[in-house]
């Protein structure tokens, strides 16, 4: 199951000008990083805003899995689950799958299991898994 919201994410069209902007409203705990998925490496920031965690990316991960542009702003939320396999599976039962993944990435934040799911109105979620060491 969904355990609690790990981050919303929003799509930018420059990092710099988004973080600065976040800043003046009061952003803290900023940090630049890139996270790792396979071959590539993505840019992205994340910060603390009115108590949430926000991350910020000029490209978004799951992106190419859609049929339609993926507009800038907010483009997911992120909930951690204590084991994405189980969750796969139950989703899987009732007819529920990923549009993206289940995929290993890391970041300075950790390593991390997730997968993309997609409500028929286009509300996209994330469940993540962290990899323990």
């Amino acid at each position: 199951m969904l355990k609690h919201l790990w981050n919303i994410a929003i799509k930018v069209h420059d990092l710099d000008s988004e973080l600065e902007f976040l800043k003046r409203v009061g952003a803290t705990d900023i940090v630049r990083d890139s996270v790792a998925n396979g071959d590539s490496n993505e840019e992205f920031a994340m910060l603390v805003l009115g108590g949430e965690r926000i991350l910020l990316f000029p490209h978004v991960i799951f992106e190419p899995e859609l049929s339609e542009p993926l507009h800038f702003g907010l483009t997911h939320a992120v909930f951690e689950v204590d084991d994405l396999d189980k969750i796969l599976e139950s989703y899987a039962r009732e007819g529920v799958h990923p549009i993206w993944g289940p995929k290993e990435v890391s970041a300075s934040f950790g390593r991390r299991r997730i997968a993309f799911f997609r409500s028929p109105s286009g509300f996209v979620f994330e469940a993540e898994q962290p990899i323990r060491a």
